[in-house]
């Protein structure tokens, strides 16, 4: 005989496991729903590197001493595994090998020969030449042939001989049986299925043919509907069971005591194929492939049922395949919570009731697990347009996942549902493509753009088909953005502060959602009270070298107090410095704005007299301005308002807006020497706002926006012209701030 080659591989070690399960109540002839519980799975050690049955392998025979696999990967790499000590014979490429039913022995078929092969034994019990289609299947050392192409007449029964294979009739067969095949067998027993009759007229049966006398001893007719394909067939020294597809009413399990001829018919409301197995005085039943519904059935568990009484045990959380077992044993491909997916040999345990012992696993959870993720340590969220794409890889998809994403410093937190990847992605994820949206304070009626700082990401995956426990599993990563002007909470988006009429300054924050294009304007925080000292209060971008915009304000004295910003929504500003006095010479004030290009923030003022002063930044929290310099030496008092707003078209530095009496807004191009070009006539009817301020870029277009606010004497009520980049008409159309404020009135904004 030609010698295999042959590598030796360890593998987990076999385990039984015993399901102390109560005994259902089930009343015949329902279906019994498996219990929930299971007792635990222990688990021996395995060689990962040299894994014998990995997941996706597909089990073709089962034996006392070993099993055959088709590989996941190539389905002409075929297998046997020793269980003993995992030593692996894999047969030639081009071979289809096949278990011979009750047995160690493979049907080995190659070239229209086929070989019987004792692995066991490690020998060949016979070959012979034999056409593909003449193969009807085999049990234990019988090999069962057509007698010709056609598939018709009686099967041809092959032994080991000592002088070859040892060729016998079968006796017993109708005239007119059809498309025979062996479909179970049990000792000297093979189970099989023919039809008798042609065409639409066709009927199905079962018949036993006894081995050793090639002799069928009982048959029975089985119903016309259903499809073969869902058919399933077990034989016992005891029993024999099959399935019957009754259409709309389901599928049912049908058991026939072979010395009693009793028949028991248990129902399943659902219809599809069942996998069956006969193990001593139970069967057992599942629907395979439910590991990956997206619905739960209790039918997808392997259910043990006695035959003579209604107890029913769980032994699988749900199962792949099945296959014959020598002796009172069957065998499912699948898989427990408890003890992950693998090769599992069903058999009476001492006591009876089915056992379920673990011969292999493949290394696969049963329970959702997180295989990986993408969601990176840090992530820039100017550079991504402030947008996150992640992804978690799960062991299975068939879940209700929801994503939660919390800023750990503010509290603030985002969640949602999470669907399969609908990208060309294999292993598909579950994808979460954030928009670096939060609830503004966790409140869900209100959204705010993500602060720089740590997170945290949380997952929580349930099975819709109630296999497992939720996965949980969580992580961090830390969001930078750099703070924009007038973004005290470092989220990257604007804030409005206002001070009310009892001196109580608020923080407003500003969001332009990005995908209902709108902005939205929260609640107003209280930053504190005592601020009805000051006469004036200004923005003055980053002016002491911190990450986030500072304030300035001027007492009624005239003395000018630098607030430092510390990014923080709750708290954010530190206690103040005394910047000089003396600013109680100039009526308007306004800053932010970078006029000399030299990276920080300038501040300007116009004295009563109209003369235009400019204080260039430094970045010294001690000493935040340079001496004064006259840049505008008169004419600037014909304006009720002057607003620094940032490089609106793209030139060397920022840029002044002036508002007239007459409600025409004017605009002051920066040459980036702290000086302006000659005024440029905006457009008229702008006298209707109280206030313009240069907010920064609202809706994240690069571009910085106008800010204004239109007087009511009731309500807060608001807008934005965002900017267009383009100096001749820097400024689209006023949209509506969609805000809320509850009731309190403000006489400054900041």
């Amino acid at each position: 005989m030609k010698q295999h080659p042959r590598t030796a591989r360890r593998f987990t070690a076999a385990v039984a496991v015993t399901l102390a399960v109560t005994a259902g109540g089930l009343a015949a002839p329902a279906f019994a729903a498996a219990p929930a519980g299971m007792v635990a799975l222990s688990t021996g050690t395995a060689d990962a590197t040299a894994p014998v049955l990995k997941p996706g392998d597909s089990v073709w025979g089962l034996g006392r001493t070993g099993y055959l696999t088709w590989d996941a990967d190539d389905p002409n790499v075929q297998r046997w595994t020793r269980l003993a000590d995992g030593a692996v014979t894999t047969f030639p490429y081009g071979h289809s090998v096949f278990g011979s039913r009750d047995s160690d022995v493979v049907v080995d078929r190659a070239y229209d020969t086929v070989t019987l092969r004792d692995m066991a034994a490690d020998k060949e019990l016979l070959s012979l030449p034999l056409a593909a289609n003449r193969y009807a299947g085999a049990v234990g050392s019988t090999l069962l042939a057509h007698p010709d192409l056609s598939g018709h007449g009686p099967l041809d029964l092959y032994t080991p001989g000592p002088d070859g294979p040892v060729h016998r009739t079968a006796t017993g067969f109708p005239a007119d049986a059809a498309r025979l095949s062996v479909v179970a067998g049990a000792g000297d027993d093979a189970l099989v299925a023919y039809t008798t009759g042609s065409g639409d007229t066709f009927t199905r049966h079962w018949a036993v043919l006894n081995l050793t006398s090639a002799t069928v001893t009982s048959s029975r007719r089985l119903p016309a509907t259903g499809s073969s394909l869902d058919r399933a067939y077990a034989i016992s020294a005891g029993y024999i069971a099959w399935t019957e597809n009754e259409l709309e009413a389901g599928t049912s399990i049908v058991v026939l005591n072979r010395a009693t001829q009793n028949v028991q018919r248990f129902r399943n409301a659902t219809a599809g194929k069942l996998d069956i197995g006969l193990v001593g005085n139970w069967i057992t039943y599942s629907q395979p492939g439910g590991l990956l519904d997206y619905s739960s059935d209790p039918v997808i568990a392997l259910t043990a049922r006695s035959l003579t009484s209604t107890a029913t045990r769980k032994l699988l959380d749900h199962t792949v395949s099945d296959i014959d077992a020598p002796g009172d044993a069957h065998g499912f491909v699948g898989g427990t919570v408890a003890g992950g997916e693998g090769l599992y040999r069903i058999s009476p345990g001492t006591d009876g009731v089915p056992v379920a012992t673990r011969l292999v696993a493949t290394g696969a959870p049963t329970r959702v697990t997180l295989l990986r993720h993408t969601v990176p340590a840090t992530v820039d969220l100017d550079r991504t347009g402030g947008k996150l794409s992640m992804a978690w890889y799960l062991s299975r998809n068939n879940v209700y996942m929801t994503v939660t994403l919390r800023n750990t410093r503010t509290g603030e937190s985002f969640t949602e549902s999470v669907t399969q990847s609908t990208r060309n992605e294999d292993p598909q994820p579950m994808r979460l493509d954030w928009s670096g949206t939060l609830q503004w304070h966790d409140d869900g009626s209100f959204w705010t753009a993500a602060s720089s700082g740590p997170y945290t990401w949380q997952i929580t995956a349930t099975p819709m088909n109630g296999i497992g426990p939720a996965l949980k599993a969580s992580g961090s990563f830390t969001v930078t953005r750099k703070a924009g002007a007038h973004d005290y909470d470092s989220d990257g988006s604007p804030d409005v502060l206002a001070r009310d009429t009892s001196g109580r300054l608020w923080i407003q924050d500003v969001y332009h959602h990005p995908d209902w294009r709108q902005t939205l304007q929260s609640p107003e925080s209280l930053i504190g009270s005592g601020w009805q000292v000051y006469d004036r209060i200004e923005a003055a971008g980053n002016l002491g070298g911190t990450a986030s915009p500072d304030l300035v304000a001027r007492d009624r004295s005239g003395v000018l107090w630098l607030y430092r910003g510390t990014g923080d929504g709750k708290a954010p500003f530190s206690g103040r410095t005394r910047i000089g006095d003396g600013w109680s010479a100039y009526d308007k004030l306004t800053g932010g704005s970078d006029l000399t290009g030299d990276g920080r923030p300038d501040l300007v003022a116009t004295d009563r007299s109209g003369r235009l002063w400019m204080y260039r930044g430094t970045g010294v929290t001690s000493a935040p301005f340079a001496a004064r310099r006259l840049i505008g030496a008169g004419g600037w008092r014909g304006y009720d308002r002057i607003t620094a707003t940032g490089n609106l078209a793209g030139g060397p530095a920022g840029d002044l807006v002036a508002r007239d009496r007459s409600g025409v807004l004017w605009l002051y191009l920066g040459k980036g020497d702290g000086t302006f070009a000659a005024r440029t006539r905006i457009g008229g009817g702008w006298g209707g706002y109280t206030d313009l301020v240069g907010s920064g870029d609202v809706d994240r277009d690069g571009r910085p926006d106008l800010y204004v606010n239109v007087p009511n004497p009731n309500s807060l009520e608001a807008g934005v012209h965002r900017g267009t980049g383009d100096w001749r008409a820097p400024f689209r159309a006023a949209e509506n701030v969609n805000l809320v404020q509850f009731g309190r009135m403000f006489n400054l904004f900041a």
